[in-house]
């Protein structure tokens, strides 16, 4: 990337060559630089593929926390099978995401 910027020191605009290569920030950032929506079901950018939200039935919240918990324990885990105690009463097959990196 290209930004115009003034050097003081010379008086003058100059090209200057512009990367950008890592930041740590809240979500609120993340929406500012990145353009990214961070109140939806596409909150977090790595999970896409394997989003799991849905919305609050009273209150029209988007929700994460619930449901998708489950996938990352074994695959033999007695809480994969336990419909009882768990929200929508189901089994979760799933497996969790690779990693990052």
């Amino acid at each position: 990337m290209r930004a115009l910027t003034y050097d003081v020191s010379r008086k003058q605009n100059f090209q200057m060559k512009v990367i950008f290569m890592w930041t740590i920030n809240d979500f609120l950032v993340y929406r500012i630089v990145f353009c990214w929506s961070t109140h939806e079901n596409l909150t977090y950018p790595y999970c896409i593929e394997n989003n799991k939200a849905f919305t609050l039935k009273n209150y029209g919240k988007t929700s994460f926390f619930f449901y998708c918990h489950r996938r990352f324990l074994p695959t033999d885990h007695k809480y994969r099978n336990n419909r009882k105690d768990f929200f929508v009463g189901k089994v979760e097959k799933d497996i969790a995401p690779l990693p990052l990196g």
